[in-house]
């Protein structure tokens, strides 16, 4: 009696389905991300971790019944707009269109400024090549300021920091 090689499978695994064997020899690459990559991300979030705690005091963190979740950054009087989207993880121009005012990163300092909680905790991405670049590029000119971002922290880690 000859025992074929699905018979050995079969036996350590059940299949449920005969289209697990055809996927079985498919190469298949996973992507893990370029350590800088990795590393902006733990970063990020541990930036935004002890910024948050940091300055619990003069964060207020409103839950509305309707509409997304946001904090109010009171201010410290010294911190200017750059430092705070800097330490919070804020893409440019976020802080100007939630706030419907133009605050430049330099120029002023931070006071009562509403921070949507999905706003928090972005890190920037590197493109791999030109054509990538020019869309990112693109993207932000027609006002999507989060393009070539991606987030290190969820909006439940912001809420766990802050209470």
């Amino acid at each position: 009696m000859e025992i074929g090689p699905l018979a050995n499978v079969e036996l350590n695994a059940p299949l449920s389905s005969t289209s697990e064997v055809a996927g079985a020899n498919t190469d298949i690459t996973f992507q893990y991300g370029n350590v800088d990559e990795i590393i902006n991300r733990q970063n990020t979030k541990k930036g935004v971790e002890q910024s948050l705690k940091a300055y619990k005091g003069n964060i207020e963190l409103n839950i509305p019944f309707w509409g997304d979740d946001y904090i109010i950054f009171k201010g410290d009087n010294k911190m200017t707009y750059g430092q705070l989207r800097e330490r919070l993880g804020v893409p440019g121009g976020v802080l100007s269109e939630t706030n419907q005012e133009s605050l430049e990163d330099d120029d002023k300092i931070a006071k009562d400024t509403k921070i949507y909680l999905n706003d928090i905790g972005w890190y920037e991405v590197y493109p791999e090549f030109e054509g990538e670049a020019a869309d990112i590029r693109a993207q932000r000119r027609y006002g999507n300021h989060h393009a070539g971002y991606q987030r290190a922290v969820t909006n439940d880690d912001i809420k766990k920091w802050l209470k």
